[in-house]
């Protein structure tokens, strides 16, 4: 029977290798298709934050079916698709005239709090809505990098330019939860004092700044926008 992998996460590779290795003197089932499954068993790397239930509920291999590789490589795409595991492995043991089934998972870790530091000239509450990244969903590397461009570019709205923001995660790998951190650096705030022209001759300055969106900073820019930088 063939043994499935899916991609690994740079993160857990090196604690679900050990564990598969352990797996791996467990002897194999006959390598063919159409063998009666007698039982599956979900084998955890880390905490369980996923319950059994729902790992059997995503696949289609069901006991009392026979075993078919093509529908084990399915499962392994419909457990990634959830996005609650980072590494899964599906593969067989002979047991009697049948087969068990191994579903070994890692997965990840639930993020329980969201923490913005560094933040002035906007609350953290409001960075907190602008950012997809929600508590009490799986930690996904993808979506730590979106939250921290979505805090940048609700800055850059606002005139900083030269914004910077960085994250980190604090996992409790007991519980199977993690905190994630974003720490800002707001930098000052870009404003267009003056708009000068060069070079016209057949248009005024005035003419031309008629045309242009952007506009030099007023004493109502808190009102109009105007003086706003805006990054290219």
């Amino acid at each position: 029977m063939k043994h499935f992998v899916g991609p690994l996460c740079r993160g857990g590779f090196s604690i679900f290798s050990a564990f598969l290795l352990a797996l791996s003197f467990a002897p194999a089932a006959p390598g063919q298709d159409g063998i009666k499954i007698k039982s599956i068993e979900v084998q955890y790397t880390g905490p369980q934050t996923v319950s059994r239930e729902r790992i059997l509920a995503q696949m289609r291999t069901k006991v009392g079916q026979t075993y078919s590789d093509g529908i084990a490589e399915q499962d392994i795409r419909s457990l990634y698709s959830g996005g609650q595991l980072q590494n899964v492995r599906i593969f067989g043991q002979a047991e009697g005239d049948g087969v068990k089934v191994i579903v070994a998972v890692q997965t990840r870790a639930i993020v329980n709090e969201i923490e913005i530091e560094g933040a002035t000239k906007m609350s953290a509450k409001s960075l907190r809505k602008q950012i997809k990244l929600k508590v009490n969903a799986p930690l996904d590397e993808d979506a730590l990098g979106t939250a921290r461009q979505d805090i940048m570019d609700s800055y850059r709205a606002k005139g900083y330019n030269d914004i910077d923001v960085q994250y980190r995660v604090d996992t409790n790998e007991a519980r199977g939860t993690s905190r994630a951190v974003f720490t800002i650096n707001e930098g000052t705030k870009g404003a267009i004092s003056n708009i000068r022209f060069e070079g016209n001759t057949i248009y005024s300055d005035r003419v031309l700044r008629k045309q242009m969106k952007t506009k030099a900073k007023t004493l109502i820019s808190f009102l109009d926008k105007s003086g706003r930088l805006d990054p290219p």
